[in-house]
């Protein structure tokens, strides 16, 4: 059996986990506004998820604290919310742009003022604009 530190910062760490997720699920939410209300939808539902997977670990000093039903429902809510994602992220894969995902810089544009020479030579295989 765990000592009861150990059983204190694996949960605190948990819990720091759990305060990042909704984080970035908050900030996903927040960012999915731009996209069609079924994605809006479920990151909304993503972040509340997390949120009550929080509430229902908050209080929770050691395991024995916390039921059985209590950690399956943890995991089923942890489970849904990675599987969301994984469709969200499909989603964004075929729907969107490349430009807008990667920004208006690429690796491979690379520009050069017109009156200074460049050793092409050492830029082989990248496009320059200009």
């Amino acid at each position: 059996l765990p000592t009861p530190q150990v059983e204190a910062r694996t949960l605190a760490m948990l819990q720091g986990l759990l305060h990042q997720l909704h984080t970035t699920c908050s900030h996903l939410a927040a960012g999915a506004r731009a996209f069609p209300s079924s994605v809006q939808e479920t990151a909304g539902h993503v972040r509340l998820g997390v949120e009550g997977v929080q509430a229902s670990l908050a209080s929770a000093r050691s395991f024995q604290e916390l039921s059985g039903l209590v950690l399956a429902q943890s995991r089923d809510a942890v489970t849904r919310a990675q599987l969301s994602l994984e469709g969200l992220l499909e989603h964004v894969g075929q729907h969107t742009p490349l430009p807008w995902l990667v920004g208006p810089f690429a690796p491979a544009l690379v520009e050069y003022p017109e009156d200074v020479p460049v050793d092409m030579a050492k830029w082989e295989g990248c496009v320059t604009v200009g």
